[in-house]
């Protein structure tokens, strides 16, 4: 339940899918998914008139999401919001009970989580009126209220935040990256991806698309999409593989393996999604795994002599992302929750007495990971194709799932490092 101000609403009409923060009152609101956001009429249009019943009156729908947190309130955002012909009145379902009478209160909350069941706000609204009712149905598959927990959903999720994060290494911003949006839950199959309505790689019309798909192909279950731009504003173009081994389609558990690779100067980066629970991050299997996997991408086997003018922060190119089970949902507007660590600093706490998620206190947040990679400043360099794909191979053996998305973009990088275009 919002009570924007009129100026926020009017925003919200003329661009309804655009992201608008709305300061938030209370401290409570619910985290993780997204929610309805049911936006209540400004002050002058809450009654038709003389005579009539003064109750609140809804002027549209929406969606809304939690942001960051101030010391006084909270930020949400407000998206997807449509007004209605006419404001209509407000359900006295939804009403508190008045304290010391059986009367409903005429007040709902200035913002905040509506205190009665999901299942009754929306039973109210589709009584309410033909056009609300519409609205609904309209919003409820972007609220994707599923639990979400099977080892193929959370999957789905991971191989999303992958495929997300690694666009914004590619340059992409969330305008850009519009098929993500129109993801498709009954199309997947096997893969996240396979429900997005992207282009399908034709390798025959493209040489390093060829050699990348003959070097990927035999592994396993396979989707691969192509995203790329040729405007005046903005230049990407980037292909991404899923490839699931058969067993985990048949069923069998299965984490992930995320590759991002940069053609033109085979920069490689490596993250290993891990959830941080007893069997997660610190399972004797993960980090017999994890330092199996180190020991392969460490060092390219053809690794290439650095210019005197290239430095980087950090040339491992193995990282773990570490996330809360959280379930997975279809609202592309963000990456899971969680941190990305360094393969050397889980190195390091591995022979501690019971170790936990709590002794890694050095982290990147997943924006700040995309940017460091995307001027140069972490991965491995001169990593050949050949030795990239042989390492998906493994992966797809040992963890089941791996995304490979790479980035056919010869575009600048920031820190000096002689990864421009070529010439």
């Amino acid at each position: 339940m919002l009570r924007p101000g009129r100026g926020l609403l009017s925003l919200l009409e003329r661009d309804p899918t655009g992201e608008r923060s709305y300061s938030q009152t209370c401290r409570d609101w619910p985290e993780v998914k997204s929610h309805l956001a049911i936006l209540l009429a400004p002050p002058d249009q809450q009654s038709d008139g003389p005579g009539h019943e003064d109750r609140q009156r809804i002027w549209g729908l929406g969606i809304v999401r939690p942001a960051h947190e101030t010391d006084l309130d909270r930020k949400v955002f407000v998206t997807h919001a449509r007004r209605l012909r006419k404001p209509v009145p407000v359900s006295e379902l939804w009403y508190a009970a008045g304290v010391g009478d059986d009367s409903p209160s005429l007040s709902l909350p200035e913002s905040g989580p509506v205190t009665v069941g999901a299942d009754v706000v929306f039973a109210g609204l589709q009584r309410i009126s033909a056009a609300l009712a519409e609205e609904v149905q309209r919003l409820m598959p972007l609220l994707d209220d599923g639990e979400g927990s099977t080892d193929q959903e959370l999957r789905w999720r991971d191989e999303r935040d992958a495929l997300l994060l690694f666009a914004k290494i590619a340059g992409l911003t969330a305008k850009d990256f519009t098929r993500a949006h129109g993801w498709d839950r009954t199309a997947a199959e096997e893969s996240y991806i396979s429900g997005l309505d992207g282009v399908a790689v034709q390798p025959t019309f493209d040489d390093k698309r060829e050699r990348v798909a003959e070097r990927l192909s035999g592994i396993g279950v396979a989707v691969m999409k192509a995203f790329a731009s040729r405007d005046n504003r903005r230049s990407y173009d980037l292909e991404a593989t899923s490839i699931i081994d058969p067993r985990v389609v048949g069923g069998a558990e299965g984490s992930l393996d995320a590759f991002y690779y940069h053609y033109d100067t085979g920069t490689l980066v490596v993250l290993r999604y891990l959830s941080p629970g007893p069997n997660g991050i610190f399972s004797p299997d993960a980090r017999r795994s994890l330092h199996e996997l180190h020991s392969r991408v460490h060092r390219p086997e053809q690794g290439t002599r650095h210019r005197t003018d290239d430095y980087s922060l950090l040339e491992d190119p193995l990282f773990l992302r570490v996330h809360d089970q959280v379930p997975f949902t279809s609202a592309l507007h963000r990456t899971s929750s969680g941190a990305i660590y360094p393969y050397g600093q889980f190195a390091a706490e591995t022979g501690l007495p019971g170790p936990s998620v709590d002794a890694l206190t050095r982290h990147l947040v997943p924006t700040d990971f995309a940017s460091l990679v995307r001027d140069g400043w972490f991965g491995a360099r001169g990593v050949p194709l050949e030795a990239a794909s042989d390492w998906v191979k493994a992966s797809v053996e040992t963890v089941g799932a791996v995304l490979m998305v790479v980035d056919f973009n010869g575009r600048a990088r920031g820190n000096g490092s002689g990864l421009g275009i070529r010439s």
